[in-house]
């Protein structure tokens, strides 16, 4: 038996294995990318992704307007359009723009999707609901795509305000 340690509670959600990092993009007209590290399969049949969305972001305003996003996964030689994606708003700054992220047209949703990305998601939104400090949007992948060499190694690793490289090196915001 393993010998246990008491955690408080937000201890014990960061005891979490790290979760992927997905660079959600939302808009048609006046489109914006968030950085997200809540996110998660959550169906398969039918295929449903959920993201965690803290109300006062500017997406959120965005992800409550419009009818679809794209989820996408980014390797990590992009760390640093990540991290600027997570650190700066919308409302501000044009993120495509300042990190030379390429939009790409969706071939199934007005939203665009990220070029660079490995793995590219393209859905519907399904629904929301608030809950704790979070409004989760779901969506239904209605077209995908991957890069043809994608393995889930090459990935970016969140968790805790941390990016994950290979290696152990921790890349604090």
């Amino acid at each position: 038996m393993q010998e246990k340690i008491e955690l408080n509670a937000a201890d014990a959600i960061k005891a979490f294995p790290a979760f992927p990092v997905a660079l959600v993009a939302v808009g048609d007209g006046v489109r914006n990318i968030i950085t997200v590290g809540i996110v998660h399969a959550m169906s398969l049949k039918p295929p449903i992704v959920g993201i965690g969305v803290v109300p006062s972001r500017y997406s959120h305003k965005l992800l409550q307007k419009y009818e679809d996003f794209s989820v996408n996964i980014p390797g990590k030689d992009l760390v640093k359009e990540v991290m600027y994606c997570g650190t700066k708003s919308g409302k501000d700054v044009d993120k495509f723009k300042e990190t030379g992220l390429t939009p790409i047209k969706g071939k199934k949703i007005s939203s665009p999707c990220i070029g660079e990305c490995l793995v590219v998601m393209e859905c519907k939104k399904s629904g929301s609901f608030d809950i704790g400090d979070r409004t989760w949007f779901f969506g239904e992948i209605v077209h995908a795509e991957a890069s043809k060499d994608y393995t889930r190694e090459k990935g970016l690793l969140y968790w805790g305000g941390e990016f994950r490289l290979p290696g152990d090196v921790v890349w604090r915001r």
